[in-house]
């Protein structure tokens, strides 16, 4: 189930922020000595003025001509040039949050009289910035405010809808104009990978996203992103390797493992590990190692309680395709553990029972499997290969008639069920659960069907009973359902046996 993420943020929806900052929150002890304007006296002192009165006017109306003032004041000497340059960047931000204000304006629009006609490109001129961050660090978190501000926001999110649109061109702009305010934020970075990626850049794609994490850091603000990049890098790797033939795609497939165990370590969706999970094995068969495929799911076994179901489920199927049936046991009776009406848990606990000559166990996993399934002619079927194996398994001439006759029974009773329910979709949300599948006729004559579905909690509690009808279906023919409750909380399901 690997599907590339070719976005890897999602547009914002912060409100923007008029007010000077003064201080960062919560700030350091050195950030709350961040004054770079502090003792100020002549043409730098009346700046700061009206830069005061350019924030006031901004809250009611047109700031331009105190801006103007501050642009004009600062730019009169080159004394004290952290507090000038700290000034500007003020104004250029407040400047550029203006309604319909371009990227690039003529200087006279700034109150400058000198070569009027010549142009300003305010996000380049915000990084007046960058002076007061190398004069004074502790003031970074205040600077920070200020690069983050609505212009930050508009360049950032152009870009995002660029790329949903595939403007890639316009998306690469607006990414790398957002960038010139704020290089610390990882969005931008994200973006201009997944424009990469887009391109068939892989290469590029990767650089920009191993930046976009290092910008993240280990900030809890960007755990999200910090998680979806590395799915994305991931990705990007299999892709190569899966384009890639003979001793290329096995050194290909080996680079690609390191990043899906990144992956991972930090994912906290259990469909998209189970995903993750997958990747990896795949790729060890591909880099000629299926002897490492046990790495993947020791600290499962270790500790399974830090897993979702569905990821133990997948362990457990790549444990079984490999041999290591005890493992996938263990990984199976850890997932019913969390969810004791998981239908995968319980089909493939007692497929893999019956591969490990383990009989007699797979016979309550496979009644609990049709209680809940009893329509699903495949279910039989276990019960079937489990005495299959019995039968085999001894030389007593009477066992071996129960079992060959028990064998003929369960095959026979699904080779002449005259229906069959698919389940497609089970999906499980806080508020809401949806079922969706569809139901085959068998038989020789068209028919209508009344399904009753009962959803389960962990205890088995029935949380909501929801019932349709499906056809006439016609025969040899399938039709779909679709069943939605209101209500969360579903563990699994189960229904009505249908006649």
């Amino acid at each position: 189930m690997r599907a590339l993420v070719n976005t890897v943020v999602t547009a914002f929806a912060l409100g923007a922020v008029v007010a000077m900052p003064v201080a960062a929150q919560n700030p350091t002890a050195a950030e709350a000595t961040c004054d770079p304007t502090a003792n100020t006296k002549g043409d730098i002192a009346r700046a700061q003025f009206a830069m005061t009165r350019a924030v006031n006017a901004a809250q009611k109306g047109d700031p331009t001509r105190d801006l103007q003032d501050v642009v004009r004041l600062t730019s009169a000497g080159t004394d004290n040039p952290t507090a000038r340059n700290y000034l500007r960047g003020e104004a250029y931000i407040l400047y550029l949050m203006q309604p319909n204000t371009p990227a690039v304006v003529p200087r006279s629009a700034l109150g400058l009289t000198t070569n009027p006609t010549g142009t300003i490109d305010l996000f380049l001129a915000a990084s007046a910035f960058t002076v007061v961050e190398q004069a004074a660090p502790e003031c970074i978190a205040v600077t920070t405010q200020w690069r983050q501000q609505k212009p930050w926001l508009n360049a950032l999110n152009s870009a995002i809808s660029a790329l949903s649109a595939n403007q890639l061109d316009s998306a690469e702009m607006f990414a790398k104009r957002s960038l010139i305010l704020d290089r610390h934020a990882p969005y931008a970075y994200s973006v201009l990978g997944s424009i990469a990626q887009n391109r068939k850049n892989s290469a590029a794609a990767t650089e920009y996203w191993k930046q976009a994490l290092a910008a993240a850091g280990t900030d809890t603000t960007y755990a999200d992103i910090r998680t979806k990049t590395k799915y994305a890098i991931a990705s990007a790797a299999s892709e190569r390797a899966d384009a890639a033939t003979g001793a290329a795609k096995r050194a290909a497939a080996r680079e690609a493992i390191k990043p899906w165990q990144d992956y991972i370590a930090s994912a906290d969706n259990d469909l998209l590990l189970a995903d993750g999970i997958d990747n990896v094995a795949r790729l060890y068969v591909d880099a000629g190692d299926s002897a490492s495929i046990p790495v993947i799911y020791a600290p499962m076994l270790a500790g399974p309680a830090k897993y979702g179901e569905i990821a133990l489920v997948h362990a457990g199927v790549i444990a079984t395709r490999n041999g290591h049936y005890a493992d996938a046991i263990k990984l199976f009776d850890a997932a019913l553990a969390q969810n004791p009406y998981s239908r995968d848990a319980l089909n493939n606990l007692a497929a893999t029972y019956i591969q490990n000559n383990e009989f007699p166990k797979a016979f309550p996993m496979i009644n609990r499997l049709v209680a809940l399934d009893p329509s699903n002619p495949d279910n039989p079927l276990l019960y079937a290969f489990a005495y299959q194996g019995m039968y085999k398994g001894t030389k007593d001439k009477k066992l071996q008639k129960i079992y060959t006759d028990s064998l003929v029974y369960f095959n026979n009773q699904s080779e002449n069920a005259t229906v069959k329910i698919g389940v497609s979709e089970f999906t499980r949300r806080p508020n809401e659960t949806l079922l969706a599948g569809t139901i085959e006729n068998r038989g020789k004559t068209p028919k209508t069907y009344t399904l009753t579905v009962e959803f389960l909690d962990k205890s088995g509690n029935v949380i909501s009973t929801e019932t349709t009808t499906v056809g006439p279906v016609a025969p040899k023919a399938n039709q779909t359902f679709r069943i939605k409750s209101d209500k969360g909380g579903a563990y699994g399901y189960r229904y009505k046996p249908l006649i």
